[in-house]
């Protein structure tokens, strides 16, 4: 028999795990923010980027672990991340068909999701 990490179940609104992320950047909350089907592999890359720091000496692949799967979560509860895989699915379609996609420059995409996020980027 094996012990289970008891997790209660207590759904929160998209804005109110938004507000959390906000307010709490730690592993344990990012966590607990993701949907249950995503924590394992976070768990995964968590243990993964722990291990590296150990042996470097070094928690820059943690911190940037953690704002990535921040990130996810943010987005997931949003129903951003759902957009952005339609979005993709619609553009390949496109290309598949000879369709002509217009697009803008990654620079541009990239300013203008860095200011959302309220990070600077050096572009």
């Amino acid at each position: 028999m094996t012990a289970e990490p008891y997790e209660p179940v207590i759904p929160r609104t998209p804005d109110q795990i938004v507000e959390s992320l906000n307010g709490d950047r730690s592993p344990r909350n990012i966590r607990a923010c993701l949907p249950p089907a995503d924590r394992g592999h976070f768990d995964k890359d968590y243990r993964q980027a722990m291990a590296k720091a150990t042996e470097e000496l070094d928690l820059s692949p943690v911190n940037d672990l953690l704002a990535h799967w921040r990130h996810m979560a943010r987005m997931k509860a949003t129903g951003e991340y759902e957009e952005v895989l339609e979005q993709a699915a619609r553009m390949q379609e496109q290309i598949e068909s000879g369709e002509y996609v217009r697009g803008r420059p990654l620079r541009e995409v990239l300013a203008e999701r860095a200011a959302e996020l309220g990070v600077k980027l050096d572009l």
